[in-house]
């Protein structure tokens, strides 16, 4: 019984990690905490969005994207967590309400998708060790998925400052 106890503190405490990450994503003021919730070595897999790897490219990655965002709100649910010992995964799906800063005023955007990630436990703490992050649309609020899947989330220079433009 002590192992399956063991295991739904583990389970909840992962929860609690993925809160964080939602709350300090969504904030725009928190780059060092966000980042601290990773392995020194872990992988934040944005996909076309980038690749970044370590603490150091998360922060700087949180602190370059942020000026675009006016708003930002990332809302998981349906959490399939397995634990095994100091080693865990999870499967989530997201939704995300935001609005990005555009030249003719902010834009808003639904976006849907899903997170893949690895955590490790080091000293009865857990972190994210590699996170795997997708969306299926992104679209402008006004026009829906059905119309406009994938919308200019970001303007035209902010793509460029950011380098994504290619």
């Amino acid at each position: 019984m002590e192992h399956y106890i063991k295991t739904l503190w583990d389970i909840e405490q992962i929860k609690k990690l993925k809160a964080q990450y939602c709350q300090y994503a969504d904030s725009g003021e928190h780059a060092d905490e966000f980042a601290g919730l990773f392995m020194p070595d872990a992988v934040l897999d944005e996909g076309d969005d980038g690749v970044f790897t370590g603490r150091d490219e998360i922060r700087q990655m949180y602190k370059k994207i942020w000026p675009y965002f006016s708003l930002n709100q990332h809302l998981v649910f349906n959490p399939i967590i397995d634990v095994d010992g100091q080693h865990a995964t999870g499967d989530w799906r997201l939704m995300q309400l935001c609005s990005t800063k555009h030249d003719g005023g902010d834009k808003a955007f639904w976006a849907v998708g899903y997170y893949r990630e690895n955590y490790i436990n080091v000293d009865d703490q857990w972190f994210f060790a590699h996170v795997t992050a997708r969306v299926h649309f992104c679209c402008p609020y006004e026009d829906g998925w059905a119309k406009t899947p994938f919308g200019d989330l970001l303007s035209p220079q902010a793509m460029q400052e950011l380098g994504l433009d290619g």
